[in-house]
């Protein structure tokens, strides 16, 4: 299929660079300005830089801007739309109703969303670990789950009012732990340890959580004073933290709240009992 490009970012790019390579075509490439487009031209390795205004000759139409510009994107190509099979956009927060024009036209909208962080610029050579997940019109979503499925990708389907439930799992999952991290060496540094000793610390620490969940499962992985039930223990770095740090207590004092109302479910009457 030939495909064009409008806001070849992180996202956009790798997956483009991603279709070239199993023998799709890129077409047109629309950035903000054409040296960025002749960047990701570069990048992906074929395509023309160009306007938005010469988008439209092709299949598919990919939509990789932020997310809040993807509705005034597609009104300025909604125009141009007379041969083209489906539009899409790569949000995990938004779902393709904000292409539902695409509806009376009688062309395929979709949603695509990678579940993965893009921080490496060559993200799509591991492409094949990553699930994607999707939600559109009828022929937006045959056309984008056989696309998939064609290109060996894995993939889920979701319902397009569901999609901020959705991104906000992938918030927590993996942007919420870059925050936790940042938390756990500051608190390394109030300490006194040495600032790289703390990053390999801190970073061996997630890594074996992360580890524990995905061999043992939720349940299982959680270690610590509240899994102990040693409650005096964490009120005091409860209290040093509110006292010093009043916003990470609060954060402290909430995540307990959470490992015990969600986790650790059958440590509750242990926990309860020993607070008296």
């Amino acid at each position: 299929m030939r495909f064009d490009i409008v806001g070849a970012g992180r996202v956009g790019k790798n997956f483009a660079k991603f279709l070239a390579n199993h023998g799709h075509e890129i077409s047109h490439v629309v950035n903000s300005s054409l040296d960025s487009s002749k960047e990701a031209v570069k990048f992906i390795g074929e395509g023309v830089p160009a306007s938005i205004e010469e988008v439209g000759k092709c299949d598919v139409i990919l939509i990789g801007t932020p997310d809040d510009e993807i509705r005034s994107t597609f009104l300025k190509i909604s125009k141009n739309l007379d041969n083209v099979k489906a539009v899409g956009h790569f949000s995990g927060a938004y779902s393709s109703y904000l292409l539902r024009e695409c509806d009376s036209l009688g062309i395929g909208r979709f949603s695509v969303h990678p579940n993965a962080s893009f921080a490496d610029p060559n993200f799509w050579k591991k492409f094949m670990d990553v699930y994607f997940v999707v939600e559109g019109n009828e022929k937006g979503k045959n056309l984008i789950t056989d696309l998939l499925s064609s290109l060996g990708l894995k993939y889920g389907e979701i319902e397009n009012g569901k999609k901020l439930f959705y991104h906000s799992a992938a918030v927590f999952a993996s942007n919420f732990v870059v925050a936790l991290m940042a938390i756990s060496r500051d608190l390394y540094a109030v300490s006194g340890l040495d600032p790289e000793m703390a990053a390999e610390i801190s970073t061996y620490l997630a890594k074996q959580a992360v580890g524990n969940v995905e061999k043992l499962g939720v349940k299982k992985a959680i270690t610590g004073p509240v899994a102990r039930g040693d409650i005096r223990l964490v009120r005091a770095e409860e209290m040093v933290l509110q006292d010093t740090m009043p916003d990470i207590g609060a954060l402290y004092h909430k995540f307990i709240s959470v490992l015990r109302e969600r986790v650790i479910e059958d440590e509750r009457e242990k926990i309860d009992g020993n607070e008296e």
